[in-house]
C-alpha cells in the first residue's frame, strides 16, 4: 500500500469508478480504474463522513484528489454534510475545527459521467487490485 499524499492522483483522470464497500470498521474501499483499465483499490481508514452520489453504469473519472488537514476549508466541510440554515455558519466551523483537531483528510472524486462525492477520514492509501476487485472489473 502507498500511503497518499495531498493534491491530485494521477491517472485516474477519464478512468472509471467501479464499486464502493464500506466495512464495518470505519474504512471505505473505492474501486477505481485508469484509462488504460488497470485496477487500483482507494482505502480510506478512519472514516468520519462519507458522501456519494450519482453513481451510474460507465462512470468516468474527470479527476481524484486528496485535501490534507490544513487545507480543509467551510467549502469542503459544505460538500460533505447536509447541514440545515439554522446556525449553518456555527456548524461549519464547529465540524471544521474538529475535523482539524482530528488530523482528518478529504478524499474527493470528481466526475465526467456519474459518481462524484467525498470522504472525510484518517488516512488514505492507494493499493494494487483485491481479488474482489479484479472479479469487479473483469468485463467477460
Amino acid at each position: 500500500m502507498t500511503e497518499l499524499t495531498s493534491g491530485a492522483l494521477p491517472g485516474f483522470h477519464d478512468g472509471s469508478f467501479d464499486g464502493v464497500w464500506i466495512s464495518p470498521e470505519k474504512t471505505v474501499h473505492l474501486f477505481v480504474r485508469t484509462e488504460d483499465n488497470k485496477p487500483f483499490e482507494i482505502v480510506l481508514r478512519g472514516v468520519k463522513a462519507l458522501k456519494l452520489s450519482n453513481i451510474r453504469e460507465g462512470n468516468i473519472i474527470l479527476d481524484v484528489r486528496l485535501v490534507d488537514t490544513d487545507q480543509l476549508t467551510a467549502s469542503h466541510i459544505t460538500e460533505i454534510y447536509e447541514l440545515s440554515d439554522v446556525g449553518k455558519d456555527v456548524q461549519i466551523t464547529n465540524l471544521l475545527t474538529s475535523a482539524r483537531r482530528a488530523s482528518l483528510k478529504m478524499l474527493q472524486l470528481r466526475s465526467s459521467y456519474g459518481a462524484e462525492g467525498a470522504v472525510l477520514c484518517r488516512s488514505a492509501e492507494l493499493t494494487e487490485p483485491t481479488i474482489i476487485h479484479s472479479a469487479l472489473s473483469d468485463p467477460s
